[in-house]
């Protein structure tokens, strides 16, 4: 990394400050590759962690992120979330000669523009649902008054997550594209998609160029209510390993879906480098399809992902960003794991936080297979409370899934937060 080598001197920033930040830090800190952790802006769990500390600097602010790093002297970068990438910070660190995980803002288009993915998948000859796109809502109006139902609407830029409604009426898909039109993530355009049947499930891959290390298949829970009712949201639980991927599943969904994407953006000239997530649609006939790529680890499946490695995650990301990435592994352990989020009181419509207090949060967990990984959360006056949205990541490991979820379950029932909502469903 940088100059100086991992040896055991490796200075990391982490940008965001969600649960997949928090799941990043536990991994990166238990390592004795690491040195010191910073995070920005990191939340209440982030600080606990050994070798940590916040810094005050929004995960938007590009300009500051680059200069700390470079002023720092970090070895490492590892970029979380999604708008720091559209908004070109691994383009300054690469410049400016900072080590960093996570694309480019070219290739991160995949991500941050639905449309440039959807034109891109027709391109390349990944397989993908049809979809009419459309750059004026009067024009997505007129399609959905007509096309076959149900059918998915989607903004093109990004929504948190929310930017998605599989409407089964007209007046759900007119009401879809009207709100999704007005949104920041619906100013270039809609899409009006196909409706898919079938089962989803979360391939992501570390890739470096056309080499890449999959990480083991998940299964996320998008809904916001049990039996996958309510609205959709960034996640609401996840497990792994997703035993409905078989061998031959994955090989077809790497052969025709992440090794075409990779090599077309070599060809083009944005190769990429860092974690590719494809949400992909197995139909009835057992194809995969791609739903969506993002341009990062995703939020729940980084908790599980996470919780299983077996390597240590400095050692990959330095043979990342090193061109050596065919000479390490991702090696995960044997045992199951799920996490389960809790929300707080009006998410996904609002990502407020009135600042409850969270009770529950002292409970031992060294040594033990939990963990609570902390999103939306934040220190006031020496207490923990909610910021609002996705709060916390209950996560568990066991010899079974129904092990795993025993004991997220049986950790949730100790914690507590006013307006407290989540999934008891999850891996069920």
């Amino acid at each position: 990394m940088n100059h100086r080598g991992a040896g055991k001197s490796a200075r990391i920033l982490v940008v965001g400050q969600g649960a997949r930040e928090h799941a990043l830090v536990w991994a990166l800190s238990r390592s004795s590759e690491t040195q010191a952790l910073w995070v920005a802006p990191g939340n209440a769990g982030t600080s606990r962690e050994p070798k940590t500390r916040n810094i005050s600097i929004d995960s938007h602010e590009v300009d500051t992120l680059a200069n700390f790093a470079r002023q720092e002297n970090m070895d490492l970068v590892v970029i979380g979330p999604e708008a720091p990438l559209m908004l070109g910070l691994s383009d300054r660190l690469t410049a400016q000669g900072t080590a960093v995980i996570g694309p480019r803002q070219d290739a991160a288009r995949l991500e941050g523009s639905k449309i440039f993915c959807k034109r891109f998948c027709q391109r390349h000859g990944i397989p993908t649902a049809p979809a009419r796109i459309h750059e004026k809502p009067e024009d997505a109006l007129r399609d959905v008054a007509t096309c076959p139902l149900p059918i998915v609407i989607k903004a093109s830029g990004l929504c948190g997550g929310k930017g998605v409604v599989i409407a089964t009426s007209r007046e759900e898909a007119e009401t879809a594209v009207r709100k999704l039109s007005q949104l920041p993530g619906g100013q270039e355009g809609l899409l009006v998609e196909e409706c898919l049947d079938g089962w989803e499930t979360s391939y992501i891959v570390l890739a470096e160029e056309t080499t890449y290390l999959p990480c083991p298949p998940t299964q996320d829970h998008k809904r916001l209510e049990d039996g996958n009712r309510g609205p959709n949201t960034g996640g609401m639980g996840a497990f792994s390993p997703a035993n409905l991927v078989t061998p031959e599943l994955e090989t077809r969904i790497c052969h025709q879906i992440i090794e075409p994407t990779l090599r077309a953006l070599a060809q083009s000239g944005h190769p990429y480098q860092g974690f590719l997530y494809a949400g992909v649609m197995i139909d009835k006939s057992g194809d995969p399809h791609l739903l969506e790529f993002n341009c990062r680890l995703g939020d729940p499946e980084a908790q599980v992902i996470l919780f299983r490695l077996l390597e240590d995650l400095p050692v990959i990301f330095e043979a990342t960003v090193e061109q050596r990435l065919h000479e390490v592994h991702w090696t995960s352990g044997p045992e199951a794991a799920l996490t389960t989020i809790l929300a707080a009181s009006g998410y996904p419509e609002t990502q407020s936080g009135g600042g409850e207090p969270i009770e529950g949060l002292d409970a031992p967990e060294e040594g033990t297979d939990l963990k609570v990984f902390h999103g939306a959360t934040r220190k006031v006056k020496g207490r923990i409370v909610c910021a609002g949205g996705r709060v916390l990541a209950v996560t568990g490991r066991g010899p079974s899934l129904t092990h795993a979820r025993d004991r997220v379950y049986a950790r949730i029932d100790s914690l507590q937060f006013a307006g407290m909502q989540y999934r008891k469903d999850i891996g069920a």
